[in-house]
C-alpha cells in the first residue's frame, strides 16, 4: 500500500513539475493522496497513536477553551505547540482520522515550501520521494518530533537569508510542538562559521569534537536541563537509560555510504550550488551521530533526526551532480543509485524490522 500510494503522489507532483498547465491542481493531488493514508489507518499504525495521539485530540475535542487545554497539555509535559494544532482542528472536526488526514497534510505542506524555494536547483519529485521512503513511516508514530523536524528543516531558509529573528521564532515554534528541537539552534552558528574562510577548516573540527563531547556527555547535559527545570525533559528521561537501539549497523551503513559518495563528488556539487557546503556537514554529524549509537542511548537518535532531515535537500543536488550516465539519452543515474540506496533502507528499517509499528498497513475498521 505504501509503494502504490508514494507512486500515485510522486507521479501528481512530477506533473506538477513537468507540465505548464495546472500546476497547483497536480502538487494538491500529490499532497492529498499519502494525506489520505494517514487518515485512514487503522489505530494501530505507529505507537504513538495509542499511546497520545488519541487522547489528546479527543481532549482536545471536549475543551471549550483554548487557554485551558494548552494549561492541561503544558502540565502533562505535551508540547503546547502539537496541543494547539490538536484545538483547532478539533473545532472542525471530532473524528479522530479527519485529524491524522490534516495534521499529514500540514506537514507536506510545509515539506512543499521548504523545497519549493529550490525548485531550480533540484527535483521536487525526487525530494519528495526521498521524504516518503525516509521519514513518511515516521510521521505515522512520531507525530509530534516529525511536525519539529520539518519545522527546523523550514528554519534554514533563515539561516541562508541570515535572518536571525525569523530563525529564533522558527525554532522556537518547533520547541512548541517537541522540546528536543532546541538543538536546531545550532545551525545558524554553524552556518556562520561555514562561511568564514579563515575559521571553517577549524570550526570543522570543533563540530566533530562537539557531537563526540555530547555523546560522551548526554546524561550530564540532560541533568543539567532539568535542574534548570527546563518544562517536558523528565518526559524523556526513559531516552537516558534505553541503550537497546536497533538498526545501528543499518544506519551506520547508510550515513556511511552517503557520506563516501559525497566526500568524493563535493567540489561539483559545491560549484553547482555554494550553499552545499553546510549541507555535507549535516551528513558528517549524522554520520558521527551513527558510530556513537553503538555506545550510548536512544537519546543520539532522537537528537540526529534534526540534522538526518537535510537528505531532503542534499539528496536531489547530489543526485544530479553524480556524473554518471547512461544510455543514447544521457540519463542520470545518479538518481537511480541513491534511490535505490533510500529504497533499501527503508526495506530493512520500516518493512523487515517494522521500525515504529507501521507495517503492514492496516485500514481502519
Amino acid at each position: 500500500m505504501y509503494i502504490i500510494t508514494f507512486g500515485i503522489s510522486l507521479l501528481f507532483i512530477y506533473m506538477s513539475e513537468k507540465k505548464n498547465y495546472c500546476k497547483q491542481l497536480f502538487i494538491i493531488l500529490g499532497l492529498l493522496v499519502p494525506s489520505i493514508l494517514a487518515g485512514v489507518r487503522d489505530y494501530s499504525i505507529g505507537a504513538d497513536v495509542l499511546l497520545y495521539g488519541n487522547g489528546w485530540f479527543e481532549r482536545a475535542v471536549q475543551f471549550d477553551s483554548l487557554s485551558n487545554y494548552l494549561s492541561k497539555a503544558n502540565e502533562y509535559g505535551v508540547g503546547v505547540g502539537y496541543a494547539f494544532i490538536n484545538f483547532i482542528i478539533s473545532r472542525f472536526t471530532n473524528n479522530t482520522h479527519v485529524f491524522y488526514f490534516l495534521y499529514e497534510l500540514l506537514q507536506l505542506t510545509i515539506l512543499y515550501y521548504v523545497l519549493k524555494r529550490y525548485k531550480d536547483k533540484i527535483s521536487i519529485t525526487f525530494a519528495f520521494a526521498i521524504y516518503y521512503f525516509c521519514y513518511f513511516n515516521l510521521s505515522l508514530n512520531l507525530l509530534r518530533q516529525i511536525m519539529a523536524l520539518l519545522l527546523v528543516l523550514y528554519s534554514y531558509r533563515y539561516v541562508e537569508d541570515k535572518k536571525i529573528i525569523k530563525f529564533i521564532v522558527t525554532i522556537f515554534i518547533a520547541t512548541l510542538v517537541h522540546s528536543s528541537a532546541i538543538v536546531g539552534i545550532v545551525l545558524f552558528p554553524i552556518k556562520v562559521a561555514v562561511d568564514n574562510k579563515q575559521w571553517k577548516k577549524i570550526f570543522k573540527i570543533l563540530v566533530i569534537g562537539s557531537c563526540l563531547l555530547a555523546v560522551f556527555l548526554y546524561e550530564q547535559i540532560f541533568n543539567l536541563l532539568s535542574s534548570y527545570g527546563i518544562n517536558g525533559v523528565e518526559r524523556y528521561a526513559h531516552y537516558m537509560t534505553d541503550t537497546e537501539v536497533g538498526g545501528r549497523f543499518v544506519r551506520l551503513f547508510y550515513w556511511g555510504i552517503l557520506l563516501i559518495i559525497i566526500l568524493l563528488k563535493r567540489k561539483k556539487c559545491e560549484l553547482y550550488y555554494k550553499e552545499f557546503e553546510f549541507l555535507q556537514l549535516m551528513v558528517l554529524i549524522s554520520t558521527v551521530a551513527s558510530l556513537f549509537m553503538f555506545i550510548g542511548s536512544t537519546w543520539i537518535i532522537r537528537i540526529a533526526y534534526y540534522f538526518d532531515i537535510f537528505q531532503i535537500i542534499y539528496m536531489p543536488i547530489l543526485a544530479h551532480n553524480m556524473g554518471i550516465v547512461y544510455g543514447p539519452s544521457r540519463k542520470k543515474v545518479g538518481y537511480f543509485i541513491l534511490m535505490l540506496l533510500v529504497i533499501v533502507n527503508w526495506l530493512i528499517t520500516f518493512v523487515i524490522r517494522n521500525g515504529g509499528g507501521t507495517y503492514p498497513f492496516v485500514f481502519m475498521k
